[in-house]
């Protein structure tokens, strides 16, 4: 019997100004995670909302971006828990990602 774990995969999308919906521009890079099922996966970098990232998205080039919204989706499998978390990023001004940068 294998051994039960948790799977996180954390799937960036780019939402421009003024669009209603987010682009279909992902981060080019996987960021996959597995932890013992049943066990905290509170050390996992996911941002929260207001958040800057630094990161690189297909069709838009590395930058630095804010969160806009996070959504998880939690799906029970054999042998354990599957966990997709889609986060919409929108652009950073430059000036605000100097400041944070200082903080």
């Amino acid at each position: 019997m294998q051994d039960r774990k948790t799977c996180v995969s954390i799937i960036y999308q780019y939402k421009g100004t003024g669009l209603a919906r987010p682009v279909d521009a992902m981060q080019a890079e996987r960021l996959d995670f597995e932890a013992p099922y049943g066990e905290s996966i509170a050390a996992l970098p996911i941002p929260a909302v207001g958040d800057s990232v630094v990161l690189k998205l297909t069709g838009k080039g590395a930058g630095a971006f804010k969160v806009l919204t996070r959504h998880f989706a939690y799906l029970e499998l054999d042998p354990g828990l599957s966990l997709n978390i889609n986060i919409v990023v929108t652009d950073l001004e430059e000036n605000e990602y100097l400041t944070r940068i200082k903080e």
